[in-house]
């Protein structure tokens, strides 16, 4: 490894413990237990990375810098999303490819599900925790996070069309990169998740 990079363990290890016990609770999945795998998940998204911030305090992705770089960028993902998403939509592919429709109304706890359990915990788990262990370690933490967040996505829900959270990766990526918090990713994420219900998809 070049001069300056060391591979970054922790983040490999981190992912891979978080990922276990999501997937250890789907295969205990029990009716009536107190903790549903998706707050489990959220929990652990959540919380992994504290005894990495704790003696340097908030991370600086917590903070935002520039107001109008960080509205500009939300802007240019969620247009570039929407548009890739219509067009992925039209495409003629087989069932295993082809995206989910919304089938249920968005209703508040349906949004607030997507926000609060998903979007955020795997925005600060990703784009917060491990972008800055591969950026402490010297390397570039776009393309690693993009990856692991597909891998991530695959482990859970085992489909070829769960590979291609690595396209939606590399941008929440860029947005981190471009704007310097995960206010971006975080919304651009929740309106990604919400975009088979708003704009639809295969007839």
């Amino acid at each position: 490894m070049a001069a300056g990079k060391r591979f970054p363990w922790e983040a490999v290890a981190a992912f891979a413990a978080v990922f276990a016990a999501i997937r250890l609770s789907l295969y205990l999945d029990v009716p009536g237990r107190i903790f549903s795998t998706a707050v489990l998940a959220a929990v652990l998204f959540l919380y992994v990375p504290v005894p990495h911030y704790r003696k340097s305090g908030f991370p600086e992705w917590t903070r935002v810098e520039n107001p109008r770089r960080t509205l500009g960028t939300g802007l240019l993902l969620i247009v570039a999303g929407a548009a890739a998403w219509s067009l992925y939509a039209m495409l003629p592919l087989p069932p295993e490819l082809s995206p989910p429709r919304g089938a249920l109304p968005i209703s508040p706890a349906l949004a607030a599900h997507i926000l609060l359990l998903t979007a955020l915990p795997e925005e600060v788990f990703f784009r917060g925790y491990l972008y800055d262990l591969f950026e402490e370690a010297g390397m570039e933490p776009v393309i690693p996070t993009a990856l692991l967040f597909a891998a991530g996505h695959l482990v859970i829900h085992p489909s070829p069309y769960r590979l291609l959270t690595f396209l939606p990766g590399l941008l929440l990526g860029w947005g981190r990169r471009s704007c310097g918090n995960i206010y971006v990713p975080v919304a651009v994420h929740f309106l990604y998740n919400l975009f088979p219900f708003l704009l639809g998809g295969p007839a």
